[in-house]
């Protein structure tokens, strides 16, 4: 281990440095003398004042505040630009007559139409308007959605359907009735529902109906011993969409079990973007096929689509199937754009 060595002054170099300093200090005395004389100000003063102020550093200047910071603009989607109503027309102008459209971007409101006037059978498109109807009803009370229905069907007919499970079962729970009628539009869903809530004039349904503006509110009904009833034009399809999105914004427990009812339909009808999320009813008889959808992309828009390009043996014509996906396409290449 090295040992550490303390160095030692030499004791000349010491004596020599106070005589030194002992110079030094003579002569600085010899020039400050007359600088403390009282009432002179000699040269000699100003000279050394002014070497002195030369000899400082130069004082540094209180920084200025700091610029506010500025906030980075969020970045955000380009809003929608309107609808190419030139393009749509003669993409719908191509079709059969019987072909109504609705379109309506819903962050800026901007609609399109297309054939408004012509009436349709509603058939199946009728259920979306009944579901949000009950929904309300039970919000306010007046029913019980968390209970259980009857099963108004015999043994064996439930097979292979969407309520399989229940086949043989007296009662079964409102809510797995409502998600058969909405996702796959069971008809046998919906007559167990309408058997203990029917919707007519009498229970309020048709006052529902015309609160949301139908054009012709008291021709429809849905009833156990009628089933569905009544007409409407494109126009209504759109007063009901924007009144099912407006409902699943109010984010309550029932409009949210609602909501997914609709986002899991399993139909494909409308163009609808991979990966993209749509609450969706479609509606299939003779001489009516529609279908109608909320599109939950970037920029959100309500399409419906109303024809009369039915067939009772066919769920989905393949010809009007085809048009209402080429209509999706454009609808949403411009909400895109």
């Amino acid at each position: 281990m090295m040992s550490t060595k303390t160095k030692k002054p030499r004791s000349g170099l010491a004596l020599l440095g106070l005589a030194a300093a002992a110079v030094v200090l003579a002569f600085t005395a010899r020039e400050l003398i007359p600088l403390l004389q009282p009432g002179k100000e000699t040269d000699t003063m100003q000279t050394a004042s002014t070497q002195l102020s030369e000899s400082l550093p130069t004082p540094v200047s209180e920084p200025e505040d700091e610029p506010e910071a500025v906030a980075t603009p969020a970045v955000t989607a380009t809003p929608f630009a309107g609808w190419d109503v030139e393009t749509l027309d003669a993409f719908c102008a191509q079709q059969p007559s019987g072909f109504s459209v609705y379109a309506k971007d819903l962050e800026t409101e901007a609609v399109y139409t297309y054939n408004t006037e012509t009436e349709y059978y509603p058939a199946s498109t009728l259920k979306a308007a009944y579901a949000l109807w009950l929904c309300e009803q039970a919000e306010q009370g007046v029913l019980d959605m968390e209970g259980d229905v009857r099963n108004t069907f015999s043994f064996g007919t439930l097979a292979g359907t969407k309520l399989n499970a229940y086949d043989g079962v007296s009662m079964i729970p409102a809510w797995d009735v409502m998600y058969a009628m909405i996702t796959v539009s069971d008809n046998n869903a919906m007559d167990m529902l309408v058997a203990t809530w029917p919707a007519n004039e009498g229970s309020g349904f048709c006052d529902f109906l015309a609160d949301l503006g139908f054009h012709a509110p008291y021709t429809c009904s849905m009833t156990e011993e009628d089933g569905i009833q009544g007409i409407m034009n494109v126009s209504d399809a759109g007063l009901l969409m924007q009144a099912l999105y407006q409902y699943f914004g109010t984010e309550t427990s029932t409009s949210l079990q609602l909501m997914d009812c609709f986002l899991d339909a399993e139909h494909t009808a409308l163009y609808i973007p991979e990966g993209v999320e749509a609450a969706k009813k479609y509606g299939s008889w003779d001489y009516a096929f529609h279908d109608f959808a909320i599109v939950y992309a970037e920029h959100p828009y309500i399409l419906c689509c109303m024809t009369d390009q039915g067939d009772q043996n066919v769920d989905f014509p393949p010809a009007v199937v085809a048009a209402m996906q080429e209509l999706g396409q454009l609808v949403y290449a411009q909400e895109s754009a």
